[in-house]
C-alpha cells in the first residue's frame, strides 16, 4: 500500500467513525488547554454565569478541559457549550491565555458533525437559511420592498441617499455584512454615505455572501470555510488593498480568515478605517465651527466584544475621539460599556432568557446614566441592548455609531 493509499484508508476509518481530526489552524487553540493552572478566574468573570449562575451554565474551564479527556466526548458539553457567548471575557483575563472562545467553536464543530441531534433547532433553521441563500438571514422576497423599507429609514433619520457603488479598480471594499444588508440597512446607507464624504475609492459586491462567521459559531466549519472561499474569490477578483466593514463580527472573522488563509487583505472597522487611514484631521475637518447647528444630546457607549476582545480595544477608543470632535455631543461612561450584550455566539436564537440575563446588569448602568443615546459600532448589539432597554422601560435611544456619525456630517450639495 503506498503512502497516499494508507491516507485515504485512515480518513475513510475516521469518517466511518465519526471521528474529526483537528486541522492545522486549530491545533494552537487545543495546546493551549495544557497550560491551564485551573485557577478559576475565567469562571468568576464571565458574564453568562453571572447572568443564570453555575447550574446552567458551569463556566468556561469546564467546557475547555473536555479536550483533555482522552479521547474528547464532546458531546457530554452540549448543554453548556451553546450557551457560551464566544465574548472572550475568559481569555482576557485567564493568566495563560487559553483560548476558551477559539475551544468552543471547534468543539461546537465536533458536535456538528457527530451527534447533529444535540444542535439546538433554531441554528440548523439559521444553517439552512445560509445553505440556501449564502445569507445570515433569510432575503427580502420583493426587491422594491426593501428598497422603499431603506428609503423610509434613511428619511426618518435624516440621512443622504447615495447610490450602491460597485466599480472596478476601487482600493477598498465595502462589506456591510448580513445584518446591515437584511435587516439593519440605515448602517449601511450611513456607510456609505461616510465612505463618499471622505472620498474613499470603494467597491461593494454585485451580490453579498456571508463571511461564515454564523456558520462557525454553530458548528458548521464546512460551510463555514466554504463560504470563506467564495468571499476570497471575490477578494481576489477585485483587487482591492483593503476591506472595510460596519460589523463587529464581521471585522474580527474576516481579520481571522484572511490571515489564516493568506489573503494579503488587511480587514478595518469603519471607525478603524476613519482613524487609521482617512486621519483624524481629516475626519475632525466637517464638525469645526457647527456647534450652533449641533443640538446637544448625552451619549453612552457600548463595546462590542468582538472589537475590543477579539480585535482590538483601540477601536472602540478612536470611535470615542470621533464623537468627541462632534460639537453638542457629551459622552457619559456607563461603566460597564465593555461588558457582553449578550448577543453573541448565537445564543440568542435558542435561548433568549440567556442572552438577556448576560445584558441585564449593562442595561441598568446605561439607564443609570440618563443619557439620550447608546452608541455601539455593531448592529447585533444595537439590536439586542434596544430590545432590552425597550422592555425596562428606558427612554435611551439606541443607534449604531456609524449612523451617529454619518447624520452629524453636513450634507453635500
Amino acid at each position: 500500500m503506498s503512502d497516499d493509499q494508507a491516507i485515504q484508508a485512515v480518513r475513510a476509518t475516521l469518517k466511518a467513525e465519526r471521528i474529526q481530526p483537528f486541522k492545522g489552524d486549530e491545533l494552537e487553540a487545543v495546546r493551549s488547554v495544557e497550560s491551564c493552572i485551573n485557577c478559576g478566574l475565567c469562571i468568576g468573570h464571565c458574564p453568562v454565569v453571572r447572568g443564570v449562575g453555575v447550574e446552567r451554565f458551569s463556566g468556561p474551564r469546564s467546557i475547555a478541559l473536555e479536550l483533555s479527556r482522552s479521547p474528547p466526548e464532546f458531546w457530554a458539553t452540549a448543554d453548556k457549550v451553546y450557551l457560551c457567548t464566544g465574548c472572550g471575557t475568559c481569555r482576557e483575563v485567564c493568566p495563560k491565555k487559553v483560548n476558551v472562545p477559539e475551544i468552543v467553536n471547534l468543539i461546537r464543530a465536533r458536535i456538528f458533525q457527530q451527534r447533529p441531534d444535540l444542535v439546538p433547532k433554531p441554528l440548523l433553521d439559521v444553517r439552512d437559511i445560509i445553505v440556501k441563500h449564502s445569507l445570515a438571514f433569510e432575503p427580502w422576497e420583493d426587491p422594491q420592498e426593501k428598497a422603499e423599507s431603506r428609503d423610509t429609514r434613511v428619511k426618518a433619520l435624516g440621512l443622504p441617499s447615495v447610490p450602491d457603488r460597485i466599480v472596478t479598480g476601487a482600493d477598498v471594499l465595502f462589506y456591510p455584512g448580513c445584518q446591515a444588508e437584511e435587516r439593519a440597512q440605515e448602517v449601511k446607507e450611513a456607510a456609505k454615505y461616510i465612505l463618499s464624504y471622505y472620498g474613499v475609492n470603494y467597491t461593494m459586491l454585485n451580490r453579498l455572501t456571508c463571511c461564515g462567521l454564523p456558520s462557525k459559531l454553530m458548528g458548521d466549519d464546512e460551510t463555514a470555510r466554504s463560504l470563506a472561499g467564495v468571499l476570497h474569490d471575490k477578494v481576489k477578483s477585485l483587487a482591492v488593498k483593503k476591506i472595510v466593514t460596519t460589523c463587529a463580527g464581521c471585522t474580527s472573522n474576516l481579520s481571522d480568515i484572511s490571515t489564516r488563509d493568506g489573503w494579503g487583505v488587511p480587514v478595518y472597522h469603519l471607525v478603524e478605517f476613519l482613524a487609521e487611514q482617512v486621519g483624524f484631521d481629516k475626519v475632525s475637518r466637517p464638525f469645526k465651527g457647527r456647534g450652533r447647528f449641533s443640538p446637544p444630546v448625552k451619549v453612552t457607549v457600548h463595546d462590542p466584544c468582538h472589537l475590543i476582545r477579539h480585535t482590538s480595544r483601540q477601536i472602540v477608543e478612536h470611535g470615542r475621539t470621533i464623537l468627541n470632535f462632534i460639537p453638542g455631543v457629551a459622552v457619559e461612561e456607563s461603566g460597564l460599556a465593555d461588558s457582553c450584550c449578550g448577543g453573541g455566539g448565537m445564543v440568542g436564537y435558542h435561548s433568549r432568557d440567556v442572552a438577556d440575563a448576560v445584558v441585564r446588569d449593562n442595561i441598568a448602568a446605561i439607564s443609570a446614566t440618563e443619557a439620550d443615546t447608546l452608541v455601539a459600532p455593531c448592529p447585533l448589539c444595537t439590536a439586542q441592548i434596544e430590545s432590552n432597554l425597550f422592555r425596562s422601560g428606558s427612554t435611551t435611544e439606541v443607534e449604531d455609531l456609524s449612523v451617529f456619525i454619518a447624520r452629524r456630517l453636513p450634507q453635500k450639495r
